[in-house]
């Protein structure tokens, strides 16, 4: 495939994620939506929708079809490598105190809406079943990582709030379905569809609506590395990697596009909660969402043009 063709390809890919964001960025600074939407439709997404996407694409598929351990145990493997190093790295760039903030937003991926919006994108409906299973493990892994880097004071109160995770709950529930062997029945199947065709387009007017960019300039340094680690030297580390252990095509694909995703809300969300330094989770989650579609359409450009992904 030519360079040109490529990024034609990937432009495909990002371009409709990237014009839903600029359209909930438009919609609520024009006021055509309020906060309360924002609030509303983030709930709506998280605790409903999402689940619903989740289960749905896992349910009515072979999960021995679907589930590529190799792919999971090396996101798993490569994202503690990450987070290890990103732990000794981020005492020599930013205040020792901000680390776990600075190591979560580096290494904490939206997976669950932009990774999935990417794979559904660029490999329909099988890049969205393997995209899914993987999320289902990642998440519970991204949840366990956050607590400890952020070292929230009641342990065992947050491992109580990850196992009640909708997100966790409705891949769980695919995954138990999937191996029962037992059709969804239709009128939970078809219902479960509709709430999950509202997930994407509903969930990236949400997060643009969201985007802060007020206070872009007060931890301008620590979010540009930020940036760097999580769209440019984290993807570059892996994707090698990948290659190495015989990742190719649409496993390769999913990995490099799952990797390269934004800062996740829920980094703002625990860091706000959990340490004072929520603005700069903020800013982080801010930036990178706005530079992710370019990033991953160079990327995605390249993989294609070389015919590995």
């Amino acid at each position: 495939m030519s360079l040109i063709h490529a990024l034609f390809s990937a432009i495909n890919v990002t371009g409709p994620i990237l014009l839903i964001l600029a359209l909930g960025i438009w919609f609520k600074h024009s006021n055509f939506v309020n906060d309360q939407f924002v609030i509303v439709a983030n709930r709506l997404v998280f605790n409903i929708s999402l689940p619903s996407l989740l289960f749905i694409s896992i349910a009515n598929k072979s999960l021995t079809d679907s589930l590529n351990p190799k792919l999971v145990i090396f996101g798993a493997v490569m994202t503690l490598i990450i987070v290890a190093a990103l732990w000794l790295i981020a005492p020599l760039i930013t205040d020792k105190n901000k680390r776990g903030v600075f190591a979560q937003c580096a290494f904490r991926g939206n997976m669950g809406i932009i990774g999935l919006a990417l794979c559904i994108n660029a490999y329909g409906d099988a890049g969205l079943v393997s995209a899914s299973v993987y999320v289902s493990f990642m998440v519970i892994l991204y949840n366990i990582l956050s607590v400890v880097l952020l070292n929230a004071g009641d342990v065992r109160s947050q491992l109580r709030s990850i196992l009640k995770n909708p997100l966790i709950i409705g891949a769980v529930l695919g995954i138990l379905w999937s191996l029962s062997g037992i059709q969804v029945p239709f009128l939970i199947s078809r219902s479960a569809e509709y709430f999950a065709h509202l997930t994407i387009p509903l969930a990236l007017l949400a997060i643009g609506g969201t985007l802060n960019w007020h206070s872009a300039r007060s931890n301008q340094r620590d979010v540009l590395w930020i940036t760097a680690f999580k769209l440019m030297i984290i993807p570059m580390v892996t994707v090698p990697i990948a290659l190495l252990m015989g990742f190719r095509g649409t496993d390769l694909g999913i990995l490099f596009m799952m990797m390269a995703t934004p800062s996740a809300s829920a980094s703002y969300i625990m860091a706000r909660a959990m340490t004072p330094y929520g603005a700069l989770a903020a800013e982080s989650v801010a930036l990178t969402t706005a530079l992710c579609p370019f990033a991953i359409t160079l990327g995605l450009a390249l993989l294609q043009t070389l015919q590995l992904a």
